[in-house]
């Protein structure tokens, strides 16, 4: 009986101890796992960080260059509209000769028709 008192004493020892070392590698498990889920908490912050960097870069870099092409476009409308410009006035020059001269020529027949 002596040795079943002891034996059976001996195994709620051993049961405290082992419950003992759960707990301590649970409580462990659960520190190395919080460690570790900050760590790719972290990381993962630094990495959508470091996207959104290289999105706003993008986006002031399209920014510029939509500015650009704009500036482009409206150089492009005022040197067609000048060309334009001076096309009609050209024209206008031209057309107005003509007419000075056709205006001229029928002086001219009219002159010589009243004189013949």
């Amino acid at each position: 009986r002596k040795l079943y008192r002891e034996a059976q004493q001996i195994k709620l020892v051993s049961d405290a101890l082992e419950e003992e070392e759960r707990a301590n590698m649970n409580s462990n498990l659960e520190s190395l796992f919080q460690k570790k889920e900050r760590h790719l908490k972290k990381q993962q912050r630094a990495e959508l960080d470091a996207l959104e960097k290289r999105i706003e870069t993008k986006r002031r870099e399209n920014k510029k260059l939509r500015e650009e092409d704009c500036g482009r476009l409206l150089q492009r409308n005022k040197n067609i509209v000048a060309a334009m410009d001076s096309r009609h006035a050209s024209e206008c020059l031209s057309i107005a000769s003509k007419i000075k001269q056709q205006l001229q020529e029928r002086l001219h027949f009219q002159k010589v028709d009243d004189d013949g």
